[in-house]
């Protein structure tokens, strides 16, 4: 990975190659997933990325106050009904490049969404020193879930959100007891909050915040805009309070990396050790990513080279077949030996290798080899 510090008169900068892409991906669509679409009573918005739009030079830091501002409209939808929760996924910007672009900010260079992810460094080096903040220094994909409830069951909501947090982190990652959520905090009498923590070669990091906002929020929104924002219970009116989960994907995506990495002294082929690390090098490197996440579910190998041109034909239709069926299939068409592919598939997390060969033009067979036993049936 090359990270450059802005502080220092350079920007940082990350590069998503096809793997990366895919993977952010995956993992984008599982976060909404845990977020909305599993959630009842949950309600996707979406705001301009200037913080005022009377004023287009300031971007947005964070997604909370454009988030909340949709909370008349949504209370009014739900007829004043809680609980309920408001989403919203999007770019925000650090308070460096939030203020005095001009209208062409989209084209400058400083303001791009590049992350770059090379997955094939050693964590005990390349990122000993690499600390999870540099991540702030550039656009981020930023996704808030702000949960609106009653203020008698806004401390068991507060503990249910943190327990579901922790469990979502935890079913995708391939050591969970990595995955801690970190002591209660008490900012003050209205406000707790706690964070879903990951190890990374640095040391345990914050990837999420789960916090207890209390009843000011749209207390203060209720104010600015004269538009009552109380629900009533009985004859008892109250005002909602507000528990507020955020988190961002590069981060996300990070944590998950580094959980899955995992690396052996093994011989490897001349062509991949090229491709990989510097002379002198001979750790095999994979990447236990859960199925959902990985780049491409399958990848297409062949192991005959008398009848290449016919088991290509096969390889291409099975490709098409699976794509359509909604399965990202990795068919790369290089030289490499079967074994040095099966190495590239476990470094890139692909779970399964299918294995052509003339066996499968004779009796229509294919071989399956499992990434994380590498048995083959």
């Amino acid at each position: 990975m090359r990270v450059r510090n802005r502080n220092r008169g350079k920007f940082s900068s990350y590069t998503f190659g096809p793997a990366g892409v895919l993977t952010s991906r995956n993992l984008n669509q599982l976060l909404w997933d845990s977020l909305v679409t599993s959630q009842i009573d949950t309600y996707p918005v979406e705001n301009s990325v200037f913080r005022n739009t009377d004023e287009p030079k300031q971007l947005r830091s964070n997604l909370s106050q454009g988030t909340l501002k949709h909370l008349p409209d949504i209370l009014q939808l739900v007829n004043y009904t809680l609980p309920f929760a408001i989403v919203q996924r999007g770019q925000t910007f650090p308070e460096s490049l939030a203020t005095q672009y001009d209208d062409k900010f989209l084209f400058d260079s400083s303001v791009q969404t590049s992350i770059v992810l090379q997955y094939f460094c050693s964590p005990s080096s390349a990122l000993q020193s690499f600390d999870l903040s540099i991540l702030f220094s550039s656009v981020q994909t930023s996704i808030v879930l702000q949960y609106f409830c009653s203020p008698s069951s806004a401390l068991q909501s507060f503990d249910q959100w943190i327990q579901q947090r922790l469990l979502w982190w935890r079913k995708y990652a391939s050591d969970p007891a990595q995955i801690s959520c970190s002591e209660l905090e008490t900012l003050n009498e209205n406000t707790s909050r706690a964070f879903i923590q990951c190890q990374f070669p640095w040391g345990q990091d914050n990837v999420e915040e789960i916090i207890s906002r209390g009843s000011n929020p749209v207390s203060d929104l209720q104010e600015t805009t004269k538009v009552k924002l109380q629900c009533a219970n009985g004859n008892k009116s109250y005002t909602p309070h507000l528990i507020e989960c955020s988190t961002v994907l590069e981060h996300c995506l990070m944590a998950c990396l580094c959980d899955a990495y995992t690396e052996s002294t093994a011989q490897l082929g001349k062509k991949i050790y090229l491709l990989r690390y510097s002379a002198g090098t001979n750790h095999k490197i994979k990447l236990n990513l859960h199925p959902k996440i990985a780049p491409y579910k399958l990848s297409i190998v062949s192991s005959s080279k008398s009848r290449s041109n016919e088991i290509q034909e096969v390889a291409s239709y099975l490709n098409k077949d699976l794509r359509n069926a909604g399965i990202d299939v990795f068919h790369a068409k290089d030289s490499l030996s079967v074994e040095d592919q099966f190495i590239r598939n476990d470094m890139m997390g692909l779970p399964y290798t299918a294995i052509l060969s003339e066996g499968t033009l004779d009796s229509g067979t294919i071989e399956l080899r499992n990434k994380d036993t590498t048995l083959k049936v």
